[in-house]
């Protein structure tokens, strides 16, 4: 029981830790950006998704956005990987905007243990059409009701450009 409840710990001080380099990082990236702040939700599972991470082809829908340009998008986790009860994927978000505007990045996302609900990070870097010079970082809340695949998130986002046509 002292391993797993150690074990649990060193997970959650390891996650904590990411966050706060992350968003750190995140911070001293943005310093010549605005940056502001998203709230939004994720499905993963049935009935809004047909295929779920990690399977190949598997993809989150955004289903609520602060962020006008993100409702609707698919997160693809491109090469979805899980070991110790952690997925992890480069991940490829593809809005639905009339120019198909995508980000890439990077999410971890800590499966659910009998102690522990499901949770996680994603970070992006770059992006396309709209969504250039697109950075972002958000946490993936755990889910609100046990056993359903749909998460709340929230964190930052700012793009490393000098014009205003993130403004949708």
């Amino acid at each position: 029981m002292q391993a797993r409840l150690r074990h649990h710990l060193a997970n959650t001080t390891a996650v904590a830790t990411a966050i706060a380099s992350l968003m750190l990082l995140a911070a001293s990236s943005a310093l010549g950006a605005e940056t502001k702040t998203f709230t939004g939700e994720k499905s993963c599972g049935a009935p809004v998704v047909t295929i779920s991470p990690p399977k190949p082809g598997g993809y989150c829908l955004i289903t609520q956005s602060s962020y006008k340009i993100l409702l609707g998008a698919k997160v693809y986790y491109t090469a979805a990987v899980v070991a110790d009860g952690v997925l992890t994927s480069p991940v490829t978000l593809v809005a639905t905007d009339e120019r198909v505007s995508t980000a890439t990045g990077q999410c971890t996302f800590y499966l659910a243990t009998p102690t522990t609900p499901a949770h996680g990070l994603c970070t992006y870097s770059s992006g396309t059409g709209k969504l250039e010079g697109f950075h972002a970082t958000y946490v993936v809340e755990p889910p609100a009701s046990p056993g359903v695949r749909v998460y709340p998130l929230t964190g930052t986002y700012w793009f490393d450009r000098h014009d205003d046509s993130d403004s949708d």
